[in-house]
């Protein structure tokens, strides 16, 4: 099936139809309040023509990528601490004045488009934007899709995973590395969610009688409970940077 390249700069009618895809390809908690979260129509609102989508020939949404411009020194160490950090930037600071990459946050496919190479379309299409603005290039917090079942592993030592063939062991961390892309480092806390307890109970549909750390369908780490009645998700992602 032949699919268009858009964005919503040119198509802002697919914003909400892009909204729902996004939170389809992730856990509900995912979606909850975070420095991050808050800004995200923000990012649509600041930078439209940075939400790349792909539709099909009757204007339905197969697959989306956001991204917005950050400044970045080309150095892992001048990376940002994550996707909560690169939000508030950018929304609350506006564009640079010379951007130095784009950082592409989120990409989602839509499940009957999945293995189609539409994510490689997204990405390359990035690419070459931030070719055309003169820029260092594309960097993408990643967050594994294979993660969530091994919650206990740190992500470092997961992120080093090879199969057999020596190739990464994460899907969508492969999917960046043989596209190219080079991994910097490990945003520890990429995207940060804290929220009572009695919020966390009602989602898992059980009790969390104490402080302590919980499994968490769909996370990458378990929910860690504190004395003072809050459970914080502190997700971690893993760095790649894709030369233009």
């Amino acid at each position: 099936m032949s699919l268009t390249l858009t964005d919503l700069s040119r198509d802002p009618g697919l914003r909400p139809e892009t909204d729902r895809l996004t939170g389809a390809n992730m856990p509900a908690f995912m979606s909850w309040e975070s420095p991050g979260n808050w800004r995200w129509h923000g990012m649509y609102d600041h930078y439209p023509a940075l939400q790349l989508c792909l539709v099909d020939g009757e204007g339905r949404l197969a697959a989306a990528a956001n991204a917005v411009p950050v400044r970045w020194d080309g150095t892992a160490e001048g990376l940002p601490a994550g996707t909560d950090d690169v939000l508030v930037e950018a929304v609350d600071q506006g564009p640079p004045a010379r951007p130095d990459a784009l950082c592409m946050l989120s990409v989602s496919i839509a499940p009957d488009h999945r293995a189609a190479g539409h994510a490689e379309r997204l990405l390359t299409a990035m690419r070459q934007t931030a070719a055309r603005g003169g820029m260092r290039g594309v960097i993408v917090p990643v967050r594994p899709t294979r993660k969530p079942r091994f919650p206990l592993i740190p992500i470092e030592q997961y992120a080093a995973w090879r199969r057999p063939d020596g190739s990464c062991f994460d899907p969508w961390l492969r999917t960046h590395l043989e596209s190219g892309a080079r991994q910097l480092g490990i945003a520890a806390r990429s995207l940060v969610i804290r929220q009572p307890v009695a919020r966390w109970e009602e989602e898992l549909g059980h009790p969390l009688p104490g402080p302590g750390d919980y499994p968490l369908p769909g996370g990458l780490v378990p929910l860690r409970v504190t004395d003072d009645g809050q459970g914080t998700y502190a997700e971690p992602n893993v760095w790649v940077h894709h030369a233009p």
